[in-house]
């Protein structure tokens, strides 16, 4: 019987469950023949095989923003609320359960390797690169497995569909990884270092992208959670084989380190790999501003830092600009993606202190009686139509930035990150025309005074009334990602973006967490730890809190509170506090000293209380920027979390096909761990 393979108009359903074949024959359909005598067909088959990777939409599609400790996503048909309130089983139909999709892609990545070579009209270099290509591609889709799933089933070769797949079994965890770093190696091989001498191909796999993943993989793999975890002692097959080692090595936090410093060596080896952290001066354009380098990096497609990502030809970016809308406070937007008050506490003070070190200059109450450092660096007079557009110019050219006089002091004298990632009440919403007219559509009453500032409580324009739909449960929105330049009132956008997978600091992240853990002292840490912070434009992390230095532990924790803030918003976090095996941290409701108000006792904890805002406080008809009401911290959400969540299920349609399997732990029956 002959084998049909579809065309790129079809997406990957070459197997359904396991392994089950199509052998039908619809009209989209073309031969064996036809696709691999033909270079067209061919590269359009490869061209497939790309179509498993997730497109990074963050906020409706992946729930790793709102599931997270970070985040809360306002809409309960998203599905990170599934997640909060705990309401997934094995039996969940869920769009983020991707689990057939990616052995569907591995599929079609291992029918290439084998056919490829078939094709006459391609030369036998494009055929060796096509398939270093598809080697990477099959290993991050293993890797995504990896991250979701836990250990998994390893299909290293294209078998008949005769095969036993119902009875396949998991491997070994640390088989799996060194499958993956194998496949990247092999990849790495025969892709070349960058492509920036034919840009047709950026967003393909080259050396630094297969290095990353690996070093990404093995910091995974060195992580407390897979690495001596004695919580996963009866994670077996049904053979008995034990799923994830009990026992602790240092040397898997050796070997991460060494893949991540691969990377490193390689930038500062080869210039031509352009690959170094994004600052807006790089190409001596005008003075360093960090403020304006951590907005600009979300949103310069193929910028110096980018190690792999996908742009508009390969990736839908009305994904990026739904982004922006449901970030963007209304009347016009649906502003409803809200970071919470953990996450606020995360960021540094401007000296580059934690808010509640001794000497952080740190004030939670009161309204701020000045503007901060950057907030009118041209000296407008802002009571005139000249200056009010004169500074509107500066914010949307992130030449302003920080914080203004009447701001509540909680979001005063932060760090750049802070005012690059958050959207707070009074605030300027940049991503408005300076036209007076549409800025007053965004503010109410006697606040109508053409600057358009973010009204985020009850009886604001961002939320006027108490059964408004698409307001901010924190109080507070996300700004990162969020083009400053934009016309949010047209929904007019002046650049293309594109979905960023791996940045360089990312690797610089891993590389000082994984050297940290076995050699705590080592001048690298602070070499590349130092850098993050300069591009951040706060002060190194061993002036600003030298009692840090050395200690392994206290490191580790500044480290992650570094990668808190460096990576928030980009999916880490929920991955992050997994990986540390801390999601479960229990619920710590603490009184603050002076005051005795209430606060989040935690610093990790995905169940729980979740903290934001007041926003219920008040009334309507009289709240303004000057209620204090709104300004308590208070609980927006009590969110649950089991310990069979850090790991996702294994859907149960396919644990039925597959009888071999095992389910994650703590998946079976009530869970109440």
């Amino acid at each position: 019987m002959k084998k049909y393979i579809i065309s790129l108009v079809s997406l990957l359903v070459l197997i359904t469950g396991c392994a089950d074949y199509l052998d039908k024959q619809p009209d989209d359909m073309k031969t064996d023949e036809m696709v691999w005598s033909s270079r067209i067909e061919t590269e359009k088959y490869l061209a497939n095989c790309y179509a498993g990777i997730p497109t990074g939409h963050l906020h409706q599609h992946e729930p790793w923003v709102g599931a997270a400790d970070e985040c809360n996503i306002t809409w309960n048909f998203y599905q990170a609320d599934n997640f909060n309130r705990g309401d997934w089983t094995p039996s969940s139909e869920l769009v983020c359960d991707r689990y057939e999709r990616f052995y569907q892609a591995i599929r079609s990545t291992l029918t290439f390797e084998n056919n490829v070579d078939r094709c006459g009209e391609l030369s036998s270099d494009l055929k060796t690169r096509y398939k270093a290509e598809v080697r990477f591609l099959r290993g991050y889709y293993y890797y995504l497995l990896l991250r979701q799933y836990g250990p998994i089933v390893l299909i290293k070769e294209l078998l008949p569909s005769s095969a036993d797949f119902a009875n396949m079994q998991r491997a070994p965890y640390d088989e799996c990884v060194k499958y993956i770093c194998d496949m990247m190696d092999l990849a790495s091989d025969d892709l070349p270092m960058h492509y920036w001498d034919n840009q047709t191909r950026l967003g393909r796999p080259n050396k630094l992208v297969c290095k990353a993943v690996k070093a990404i993989v093995l910091n995974l793999a060195a992580s407390p959670q897979f690495n001596g975890n004695a919580e996963y002692t009866n994670f077996k097959n049904h053979d008995g084989t034990l799923l994830i080692s009990t026992t602790y090595s240092e040397q898997k936090w050796k070997d991460a380190a060494a893949a991540a410093k691969a990377v490193i060596d390689m930038a500062e080896k080869y210039p031509e790999t352009r690959l170094k952290l994004y600052r807006n001066d790089e190409n001596g354009d005008g003075e360093f501003n960090p403020y304006k380098s951590c907005v600009d990096v979300q949103l310069k497609a193929w910028n110096c830092e980018v190690i792999w990502a996908r742009t508009e030809a390969q990736y839908d970016d009305t994904f990026q600009r739904s982004w922006m809308v449901h970030n963007t406070p209304g009347p016009h937007c649906l502003g409803g993606v809200s970071p919470t008050l953990r996450l606020v506490d995360a960021f540094l003070m401007k000296n580059g202190k934690p808010i509640h070190a001794a000497g952080s200059n740190y004030v939670e109450k009161g309204f701020a009686t000045k503007g901060g450092d950057n907030w009118n660096p041209n000296r407008y007079d802002t009571s005139t139509e000249d200056g009010r557009k004169g500074i509107i110019a500066d914010i949307r050219n992130s030449t302003a930035w920080g914080h203004w006089e009447g701001d509540w002091n909680m979001f005063c004298n932060r760090e750049p990150r802070f005012y690059a990632a958050i959207l707070y009440n009074h605030r300027v919403i940049p991503s408005l025309s300076d036209d007076k007219n549409i800025r007053n559509e965004w503010s109410t009453g006697r606040q109508k005074d053409g600057f358009g500032r973010a009204e985020l409580y009850l009886g604001g324009a961002a939320r006027p009334s108490s059964n408004y739909a698409n307001y901010s449960k924190t109080g507070m929105l996300v700004f990162k990602r969020n083009d400053p330049q934009a016309d949010m009132y047209n929904r007019v956008y002046p650049q293309n973006y594109a979905c960023t997978y791996i940045r360089y600091a990312e690797i610089l992240l891993d590389y000082i967490e994984a050297l940290n853990h076995y050699d705590p002292t080592n001048p690298d840490i602070r070499k590349y730890w130092d850098e993050i912070r300069s591009r951040a434009g706060v002060p190194s992390a061993f002036e600003a809190t030298p009692e840090i230095a050395g200690n392994e532990g206290l490191q580790n924790e500044y480290i992650i509170r570094e990668r808190q803030i460096e990576l928030c918003f980009e999916g880490d976090r929920y991955f992050t506090t997994r990986r540390l095996w801390k999601a479960h941290t229990p619920d710590e409701i603490i009184k603050d000293e002076v005051t005795q108000e209430e606060r989040d006792g935690r610093i990790y904890g995905d169940g729980g209380s979740m903290w934001g805002m007041s926003v219920d406080a008040g009334d309507v008809g009289t709240n303004d920027f000057r209620f204090e009401g709104f300004y308590q911290r208070a609980i927006f959400e009590k969110r649950i979390f089991n310990k069979a969540y850090y790991l996702f299920p294994i859907p149960q349609k396919e644990m039925d096909k597959c009888p071999g399997l095992v389910q994650n732990p703590w998946w079976s029956g009530n869970v109440t761990n």
